[in-house]
């Protein structure tokens, strides 16, 4: 007896590992809804698959049942998170569920959005369907980190992008830092870019560097674009206006200014084609003047689930300062640097003790065809 339930566990988990890894072909397509992978099983056998492709479009369970048809009746329903109750871009899954014949639900985790929380299991268990909930909970959590984060606070998760050499310089004391890291490394920025809602940086970054922001896989969705700005000092012919960097329907420019911003260049902004977001002061950082935090709930209201900061030391100090980053991505090149002068990942006025550090946690390591890309969060996992 004993035997028989590990190996219905294992099969459980086989069969949800696969909808997680449906689940991950919608990455970059479906914010601000969470990505889902659902899979039916009868008599031991895959009958339909499915996953969710893009926000207003059916949801995995749908596509799953659509594909089974009639098999469904009496099989095993696998999905990544709880079926809908509600009804919001489309109608209810529960019901679906309800009427395809379904028997038993295999739920990796709850989902957090008050909408849900439980009444679409609630609502199976209640027609008589067998639920259970939790397996591979750590891997579909760690699918929607960012739609967990974004659903429960309404501000978006922020991730900093760093390209720095192993002494942790991002640039030589003279301004040059294209390229420090490998092509490699630089392609998996762009996989990087086509799946956060939008890119950060701040404006001394436009005018030294002048990026398009772009997402270059063909294909890909491109991020919308937010500027620390806060005298609206982008240049009018910046490559952020271009036709090239604004071709994609949700590639946009949001320009984060201060209320003292001269009027004439605000206008002249608009008159670009940019959106303008009057920001509070944050009254302790003359150089970045903008209150990032406060930020987060407006870009939470523009349903911006994530966040990309690709600036230099001083945005990367700021928004440490203020609280908002929640992962590091750290491209380190095989190179040393060096130079006092030389600006680094993270500038500002630092920590007077060790104590005082950003500690960060859950860090992974992976090569880059020569760079090293790690990855960590800067909070434990919950």
């Amino acid at each position: 007896m004993e035997k028989t339930v590990q190996l219905g566990i294992d099969a459980d988990r086989q069969y949800m590992d696969r909808a997680i890894e449906l689940a991950w072909q919608g990455r970059g397509w479906t914010s601000p809804n969470p990505m889902v992978g659902a899979v039916v099983v009868k008599d031991g056998q895959v009958v339909g698959e499915g996953f969710h492709p893009q926000a207003g479009k059916s949801h995995a369970e749908i596509f799953a049942l659509d594909a089974a048809g009639a098999e469904s009746e009496g099989a095993t329903l696998y999905v990544t998170l709880e079926p809908c109750a509600h009804h919001g871009r489309t109608p209810p899954c529960v019901e679906r569920v309800l009427s395809s014949g379904i028997t038993r639900v295999v739920v990796a985790v709850m989902d957090p959005n008050p909408l849900v929380a439980g009444k679409g299991i609630q609502r199976l268990r209640d027609a008589g369907i067998d639920v259970e909930v939790g397996t591979s909970a750590h891997e579909a959590t760690r699918l929607n980190e960012r739609f967990f984060k974004y659903i429960k606070t309404k501000r978006p998760f922020v991730a900093i992008k760093t390209g720095m050499s192993l002494d942790g310089k991002i640039a030589t004391a003279s301004g040059e830092s294209q390229w420090i890291t490998n092509e490699d490394s630089r392609m998996h920025v762009q996989t990087l870019r086509a799946t956060y809602d939008a890119i950060m940086v701040g404006v001394n970054t436009v005018v030294q560097d002048n990026p398009r922001l772009t997402c270059r896989i063909p294909g890909g969705r491109q991020p919308i674009k937010i500027i620390i700005d806060s005298m609206a000092r982008t240049p009018l012919n910046a490559n952020l206006f271009s036709k090239q960097a604004t071709a994609h329907l949700r590639s946009n420019t949001i320009i984060c200014v201060c209320s003292r911003a001269p009027d004439d260049r605000v206008r002249a902004l608009r008159e670009v084609g940019a959106e303008i977001l009057v920001c509070l002061d944050s009254g302790f950082n003359v150089d970045t003047h903008i209150d990032l935090a406060k930020l987060m709930p407006m870009l939470g209201k523009r349903e911006i689930t994530s966040v990309l900061l690709e600036g230099g030391g001083t945005l990367n100090s700021a928004a440490l300062d203020a609280g908002i980053v929640d992962k590091i991505y750290a491209y380190v090149a095989p190179k040393i640097i060096g130079g006092v002068g030389a600006p680094t990942m993270v500038e500002g006025s630092g920590v007077v003790l060790l104590e005082e550090a950003v500690q960060l946690y859950r860090m992974s390591c992976s090569q880059m065809n020569g760079d090293i890309l790690l990855e960590a969060y800067t909070q434990p996992e919950d």
